[in-house]
């Protein structure tokens, strides 16, 4: 993995082969809440949840997104047990859960709810 941890992102490990859809939707989702990502070629091997798990433990923020070629994802913070992250969307996920997962990574970094209230 190079450059990971270099400035203060949400790392965003992904395997080769990822969608791309996926990570533009996931920064996108990152950066509407005004936080920067990274996105960083992880080594084949690792389900989803330890990408993250690694990601977030490089991450100058403590956070850190993993997606895998199926374009499940999953959202983990540094100090969590790296079996339970703090949100996943699965291979069926939609660009809205992608996005979500990058809106979820930056609210941890914000110290802010995860789920957001009603819309006006």
């Amino acid at each position: 993995m190079t450059g990971s941890g270099e400035r203060p992102a949400v790392l965003v490990y992904r395997h080769r082969g990822a969608p791309s859809r996926a990570l533009h939707e996931i920064c996108a989702g990152a950066e509407e809440e005004g936080v920067p990502t990274e996105v960083v070629d992880a080594p084949d091997g690792g389900d989803v949840i330890a990408l993250a798990h690694a990601a977030a433990l490089a991450s100058r923020l403590d956070v850190g997104i993993g997606v895998d070629v199926s374009g499940a994802a999953a959202v983990h913070h540094g100090k969590l047990p790296e079996r339970n992250p703090a949100a996943t969307a699965g291979p069926d996920a939609s660009p809205a859960d992608w996005r979500r997962a990058g809106r979820i990574g930056a609210r941890v970094v914000k110290g802010l709810p995860l789920t957001e209230g009603p819309r006006p």
